[in-house]
């Protein structure tokens, strides 16, 4: 009897395995070869009358087949690339050439009055010499394909997958019994880094994903004629994710930016960031959107490589400016919000800093603090006080003003615009007490240059300066540094250079 019994159970599993087909899969893993970010782009298609489009799921897919078949890794990067960068270009481009190969399948498609054909089209994802053929013989051979989504209206767009795998179960495909076994594996660029199953859904005549009834598609076509690249390789910060040593150091910023209901406008309107550090230094970024604009109520990460690696409390703050004039024929720019991501070695602080809303207009410009200022050390300087004495001829301010520019032993200098705040300086002293951004030696300022910004002669301000005298300042320090006599500003003689004593 036991011996019947076991012939019984391998006849049995013989004819399962006869019935019940085995999914055929290829090697590509989501979880590894997919973008580590999802598919929410919005794209500026005619920047003049603001119209723009949603999503780059072909760009996506396609260049996710590219760099798999190049066996190449694929940007690691898990933000969104921002507008002109190196990897966002490349996604844009393939998604142009994702639909033009595929413009004879959007309009077979896309032939559907009053959804008339919806049954039809539902039952061509079904036939087994048709769709399920050209599926198969990619997959059989271990070769992902992109698939076309007709979109389904109250459900989904239009859409690009790729398809990874298949499995018949029972289904033979001949429309018989059984069709609700068949399910294709698939990349979706809108969850990238997880394989999902496309399913029919016979009660709606779609196709959907197996976990998602929201989802919906008329029906799908496999691009047959996908031409693979090779993707080039970058070696640029929107690309590369480097692994940095365990030294504490931060080696990059990301800054988001998302912008409100008026736009940046890119061109010659752009936005510019400086880095100040607690030791003086600066690490300058010019024209971080690469003259691209920022359409309005979306975002932008933009990635910053530090020229020199620096600690993270010695990071005072970022100024971000811009080019533009503001008023009627300028730009003006709504940042709603930004957030400031810290990378380096053994670091990766999200959402750090947060700042905003902020309008820029004009010569606008926002400091964004992100450390406090480490304290003084004893018998350091950390200000410096300025003593003006106007004689007979007043600074008329407003936008006659006066600039100082320190210049430190180490070649270093810190400005100083408008130090009078627009304000009238009449007859007698003033005293102006300047923050330093480094704490300095009492003895390290090298010289104190004073400038003014009129243009004198008759229509202009002229200045008499009767004395100047500078201190620096400190826990426990006051030393004077600098006097100087008599001088008069014209707008033919705007500047005094004033050494410091040792």
């Amino acid at each position: 009897m036991a011996r019947i019994a076991l012939y019984a159970l391998i006849a049995m599993s013989l004819l399962v395995s006869q019935v019940m087909a085995a999914p055929r899969m290829t090697a590509f893993d989501p979880a590894r070869q997919g973008f580590a970010f999802s598919n929410t782009f919005h794209n500026d298609f005619v920047p003049a009358l603001d119209i723009r489009t949603e999503g780059l799921c072909g760009g996506m897919t396609f260049v996710t087949l590219d760099y798999y078949f190049a066996k190449m890794p694929i940007p690691a990067q898990d933000y969104r690339p921002a507008n002109r960068t190196a990897l966002q270009s490349y996604l844009y481009n393939r998604q142009v050439e994702a639909i033009q190969i595929s413009l004879d399948k959007w309009a077979e498609l896309g032939f559907n009055p009053g959804g008339a054909r919806n049954s039809e089209f539902f039952r061509w994802g079904l036939d087994g010499k048709g769709r399920i053929a050209e599926l198969r013989a990619f997959i059989d051979m271990g070769i992902p394909v992109p698939l076309g989504l007709q979109g389904a209206q109250g459900y989904s767009g239009s859409h690009y997958v790729l398809a990874i795998g298949y499995d018949m179960g029972r289904y033979k495909g001949d429309f018989g019994s059984y069709q609700e076994d068949f399910k294709i594996f698939i990349l979706d660029p809108n969850n990238p880094r997880k394989a999902k199953q496309l399913i029919p859904d016979f009660s709606r005549q779609l196709w959907r994903h197996a976990d998602d009834k929201t989802t919906g598609w008329h029906s799908y076509f496999v691009v047959k004629n996908f031409q693979r690249k090779q993707p080039p390789t970058i070696v640029s910060p929107a690309i590369v994710n480097p692994v940095y040593p365990n030294d504490g150091l931060v080696r990059e910023l990301l800054l988001t930016f998302e912008t409100g209901a008026d736009d940046l406008r890119g061109g010659a309107d752009n936005v510019n960031v400086v880095m100040n550090v607690y030791d003086g230094t600066q690490q300058p970024f010019m024209i971080v959107n690469q003259g691209g604009r920022w359409i309005r109520d979306y975002s932008e990460t933009v990635r910053l490589q530090l020229i020199k690696p620096v600690p993270l409390a010695q990071i005072k703050n970022l100024v971000i400016s811009t080019t533009f004039g503001g008023g009627i024929s300028g730009d003006n720019w709504d940042m709603k919000s930004l957030k400031v991501r810290v990378i380096g070695g053994g670091i990766d602080r999200r959402d750090f800093v947060k700042a905003g809303p902020y309008r820029f207009s004009g010569q606008a410009q926002l400091a964004v603090m992100m450390n406090p200022p480490p304290p003084t050390p004893a018998g350091m300087a950390d200000k410096i006080e300025l003593i003006f004495v106007t004689g007979n001829d007043d600074l008329r301010g407003g936008n006659d003003n006066v600039n100082v520019t320190l210049t430190f032993k180490d070649g270093v200098s810190q400005s100083f615009s408008n130090v009078n705040q627009s304000a009238r300086w009449t007859n007698g002293q003033k005293n102006v007490v300047l923050n330093l951004n480094r704490a300095v030696q009492s003895n390290f300022l090298k010289t104190i240059t004073i400038s003014t910004t009129f243009g004198g002669g008759i229509s202009g301000d002229n200045w008499d300066m009767k004395s100047f005298k500078a201190g620096l300042l400190g826990p426990g320090v006051y030393k004077w540094t600098a006097n100087f006599g008599f001088k008069r500003f014209t707008g033919g003689d705007r500047m005094l250079v004033v050494p410091c004593t040792p």
